[in-house]
């Protein structure tokens, strides 16, 4: 709202607001200025004045409290049209209409997703979804066996499975036979795909892995793009959009329209994304979507709705997913499927008990407050002084060192948490009601900026890459069919706040890997583990094994990987079988098992080898 000051002349008139995607983004600051900026500032200080109990010739509109508090709540001159697929809780609470028979907050007008679809305006982007479990074991490789900070550690393992270059190619190998043979044939041979990546890096690679696919499948009538924000480093080479996608003339596609007109046209017709163009992005011709990201709630809707345009030619989607299971996609849509109602309303109280879970922590006091309110009060230029920072650092230093001197990062983390839950609980309430509480006012400013200045904790970044290697990893199908969604209104409950204290624990590295294994382990097999700890350990001490150090010094990864290393593992496997012939029969009368455990075995060598 950088207007909203050029609004004075229109006071006295009443305004009807269109809101569109109105779940994002409505209880924040510049909602609140654009609500005060239309406010009839008359019978604004009439109802303040009886609200308070005084004459409306004493109500100083000139002083920034009373101003701010006059300016909260509702008001009669204004009028919210507010529209979304998927509304929240807040949502309904702001913009909904109380239902006169069961007092709930419903939406004024519903035209649903079930309706949507049953009437053709939409596709049902649950009508053909298969969901693939991953499942993989880690071992570690050193002597040592470091304490780390477990939540890093955890997500340190889980990244170097879901980078491995091995796990990229599978997961590829997958995505590229399905659309070749369905998708690419469908909208008349138009269809396209998009995969969804969890990083940018892993869209980078993703993007050079069907590249290199399409490479060995030249027939296909393929070419793939790539978008994502900013510039990101992989295996120490940066990457731009811009730098890996190219238009017809062999430009750089610099612009984000110039991107969406590429993919449409018959030149391209897979894009790989990260967070970008996971909303927002309208291609009908989309109709196979490749999810390896953790999907939930409105992310989830908003991101599988990318499919559900409508052309001709095109009567079916496809969903292929990595990473989440039929019943957590259900859990996401079920909400938004049919009327959306909020049982029961925010307890506006609440804001004074999040305030008083402040007060244990002693980071200041009511002399704090007001001394930052007085200084507020006195600045009248944008361009601080020096002087006026000094007075500024002053006030607020002392208040952050009070935090940094708390004693554990839990307490750190429960204080700088309960100043953030206290200030968005009074930013949004106040949205609501007017509260005529001048003291708390006082406090949401002041607690507004001290959440700003509150460092959090640091994150020392964790590297197990050269400690840990991949024994085995596995893609099983789990579910393949129609994720179907009843017909029935839900119901929503007020938002709470509650945050969950995310205290940092240390354990060993083994351990944290037995927990990574736990989840992610596929059905328990000792057998294969003996095998395949045995193969590994034969080799370590093979006669051949300094000449191989040296080919995966000198040799390239795939030339290690397809031609050195296979005829080097047959001979190691076939040893081990002499002298345990039950342990290894699957892995000789199985032919895409052995295959599996060579090449997942030779990537890791490879690697290994090369740090030597």
């Amino acid at each position: 709202m950088y207007a909203y000051h050029d609004f004075d002349d229109l006071s006295g008139r009443k305004f009807a607001i269109i809101i569109d995607e109105a779940h994002q983004g409505q209880s924040g600051e510049s909602a609140k200025t654009l609500r005060k900026a239309l406010i009839d500032k008359a019978l604004a200080v009439k109802d303040y004045a009886e609200e308070e109990c005084i004459d409306e010739d004493e109500v100083d509109t000139t002083d920034l409290l009373v101003d701010t508090i006059m300016a909260q709540g509702m008001h009669k001159n204004q009028s919210f049209f507010a529209f979304t697929v998927t509304p929240k809780n807040k949502t309904l609470e702001l913009f909904g209409t109380p239902d006169p028979k069961t007092g709930k907050m419903r939406p004024f007008h519903v035209y649903s997703m079930r309706q949507a679809i049953e009437e053709g305006y939409i596709l049902d982007v649950l009508a053909s979804y298969t969901t693939i479990r991953e499942a993989f074991r880690l071992v570690r490789v050193s002597e040592e066996n470091p304490e780390l900070i477990e939540g890093p550690a955890l997500k340190a393992l889980v990244r170097y499975y879901k980078e491995n270059g091995w796990t990229i190619e599978q997961k590829t190998d997958m995505i590229m036979a399905n659309f070749l043979e369905k998708g690419r044939r469908c909208i008349d041979g138009k269809g396209k795909a998009m995969i969804v990546a969890d990083s940018r890096a892993n869209a980078v690679r993703y993007f050079f892995a069907v590249k290199e696919y399409l490479k060995k499948h030249p027939n296909s009538s393929c070419n793939v793009m790539v978008a994502f924000s900013g510039t990101v480093k992989v295996d120490g080479v940066e990457y731009t959009e811009a730098g890996l996608n190219f238009d017809a003339m062999g430009k750089p596609i610099t612009s984000d329209k110039k991107l969406r007109s590429e993919f449409h046209s018959d030149r391209y017709n897979i894009l790989v994304v990260a967070n970008k163009y996971q909303t927002g992005f309208d291609e009908a011709l989309l109709h196979s979507m490749y999810v390896d990201k953790r999907l939930k709630d409105v992310n989830a809707v908003q991101t599988l709705s990318r499919l559900n345009r409508t052309t001709r030619g095109k009567d079916s989607t496809f969903v292929l997913d990595f990473v989440n299971t039929d019943e957590s996609i259900k859990n996401s849509f079920q909400p938004f499927y049919e009327t959306t109602l909020l049982d029961g309303r925010t307890d506006f109280n609440r804001v004074y008990d999040l305030r008083s879970k402040i007060k244990p922590f002693m980071l200041y006091n009511s002399g704090d407050v007001d001394k930052y309110f007085d200084y507020m009060s006195t600045q009248t230029d944008k361009k601080q002084t020096a002087a006026s920072l000094g007075r500024l650092s002053g006030i607020m230093k002392p208040v952050v060192d009070r935090y940094e001197e708390l004693e554990t990062e839990e307490e750190k983390f429960n204080a700088r948490m309960a100043v953030r839950q206290f200030v968005k609980a009074y930013a949004y309430i106040t949205q609501l009601v007017r509260l005529h509480d001048e003291e708390l006012f006082k406090e949401y400013v002041f607690a507004a900026h001290l959440i700003r200045l509150l460092p959090k904790a640091g994150h020392v970044p964790v590297s197990v890459d050269d400690k840990i290697r991949m024994e085995y990893n596995t893609l099983t199908e789990t579910f393949k069919g129609a994720i179907v969604l009843d017909k029935e209104d839900f119901e929503l409950s007020p938002s709470t706040g509650k945050t969950t204290p995310k205290i940092p624990k240390k354990d060993t590295l083994q351990n944290i890997i037995d927990k990574v294994n736990e989840r992610f382990e596929g059905e328990d097999d000792p057998e294969r583990k003996n095998m395949l700890e045995s193969i590994y350990q034969t080799f370590m001490e093979d006669s051949d094994f300094a000449k191989y150090r040296h080919y995966a010094k000198d040799a390239s990864f795939e030339m290690f990987v397809k031609s050195l290393f296979p005829d080097k593992f047959k001979e190691i496997a076939t040893q081990c079988w002499m002298n345990n012939t039950d342990t290894y029969q699957k892995l000789f009368n199985d032919p895409d098992y052995y295959q599996l455990v060579m090449e997942t075995m030779a990537r890791e060598l490879y690697k290994f080898l090369r740090k030597e």
